[in-house]
């Protein structure tokens, strides 16, 4: 596993690839940058608005209770609570976000670097492709499949500790998902392809995607490497396919 770590660093640090990596990153950072700027001030006016508005049935039925919130949000020490628990909140889901675009325009460069990496190393043949339509099948099947278990992962988001580890779940999951499929489709045979779904990769293909994702956890870090990911991958699957010991 260290040798293909390496073996991908002296492919992506290359005028080209180097080069491909700029367009996922300034998508990503663009993206980063517009959800960050939108601060803690829209979430205060919104809950300040909401406790006034005679519109909430809830408020409504309790004149006293509207009365407390409204106190309650005007306390500068509330805003300032209120503000920072969005930043926060709101800076994990920016980097989340921002590591999917980034995956998503990874994923239209991965068929030029899946090639780009066989033909310096490989010069496999391919004795047949996996069917776009199964592949956008297959993609949506995951795709529900991560909604369910970010459903079920929801309520524990209020236990404290705990949240922080639980939020990550439907996250790697989707993430391991889209690359398996990404990265699979592009470099394995059709039965091939529907061989390493059924075995979700594989042992180090499911580690490999677990330390990228902490990796993209680090705010820019991750958006760069993003294709440096899926060049290590593509090593990984190609190397399986020729049985060439790197």
């Amino acid at each position: 596993m260290i040798n293909l770590l390496r073996l991908g660093f002296k492919d992506f640090f290359t005028a080209k690839f180097i080069t491909l990596s700029i367009l996922p990153l300034f998508l990503s950072i663009c993206s980063l940058a517009w959800l960050t700027i939108w601060g803690g001030g829209e979430i205060f006016d919104l809950l300040s608005e909401g406790a006034k508005s005679s519109d909430y049935a809830f408020i409504d039925a309790n004149s006293t209770l509207s009365s407390y919130a409204i106190k309650i949000l005007n306390f500068s020490a509330t805003k300032w609570i209120i503000s920072i628990l969005f930043y926060v909140l709101s800076t994990f889901l920016t980097i989340i976000i921002s590591i999917i675009i980034a995956l998503i325009v990874a994923g239209f460069l991965t068929p030029v670097v899946a090639k780009e990496i066989n033909k310096r190393h490989y010069n496999y043949v391919l004795k047949s492709e996996a069917g776009t339509i199964r592949v956008l099948k297959v993609m949506m099947v995951e795709i529900m499949k991560f909604l369910g278990i970010l459903l079920v992962c929801l309520p524990l988001l209020f236990v404290p500790v705990l949240n922080f580890f639980i939020i990550n779940v439907p996250f790697f999951y989707i993430y391991y998902k889209l690359l398996l499929i990404d990265v699979g489709s592009n470099t394995l045979d059709s039965e091939k392809f529907e061989l390493a779904l059924l075995e979700g990769g594989g042992i180090k293909f499911i580690v490999f995607t677990l330390l990228f994702y902490i990796i993209s956890l680090v705010p820019l870090v991750g958006l760069f490497f993003q294709l440096y990911f899926v060049i290590v991958l593509s090593h990984l699957f190609f190397e399986k396919e020729t049985l060439i010991k790197i």
